[in-house]
Order: structure tokens, then sequence, then C-alpha cells
């Protein structure tokens, strides 16, 4: 699979320790464990990345996401490791 994923902001869920952030478009046969992404809030970044994560989520703009680990296997948890918009 994949270490890179790309969509718009379909859904932030925030819940204790974690942020979990969901893609529209990703097909299924490449979706992290229940087609969420999780950024930690121990992550170094967790305030500007979350900051990104929202401002692409309001605006409408794509986000990237780089996951932790290398490739990801369909099913597998997804840990943000980073974030970028283009503009």
């Amino acid at each position: 699979m994949a270490d890179q994923f790309a969509g718009r902001v379909e859904r932030l869920y925030v819940t204790e320790g974690v942020t979990n952030i969901r893609l529209r478009g990703i097909p299924v046969s490449e979706q992290p464990a229940e087609n969420y992404f999780r950024l930690q809030q121990g992550h170094p970044n967790y305030n500007a990345l979350y900051s990104l994560a929202l401002a692409a989520a309001i605006n409408g703009y794509e986000l990237h996401i780089r996951v932790r680990g290398g490739d990801l296997t369909p099913g597998e948890e997804a840990r943000v490791h980073y974030l970028f918009v283009d503009w």
C-alpha cells in the first residue's frame, strides 16, 4: 500500500488522547483501521497539525497525510507523521 494519502477532510473526531481524521475518497482497499488517520495528542507538533487539518476541513482543501512506519497495510492503524496542504 502507500505511506501518503490525500483527500478532503470528511470528519475530525476528537477524543481523549487522539484526533481521528477521515478523508473522503480513500478506496476501501486502501483504508486504514476504521478509515481513520490518528493524530496523537502527544505528537510534538499536535497543535499546528490539528490547526492545519481544521483549516483544510473548513475551507474544503485537500489534506495530505504521511503516516509513520512506511507502507500501510489495509486495516492497519495509521498514525500521522505529518500533514500538508497545497494552496
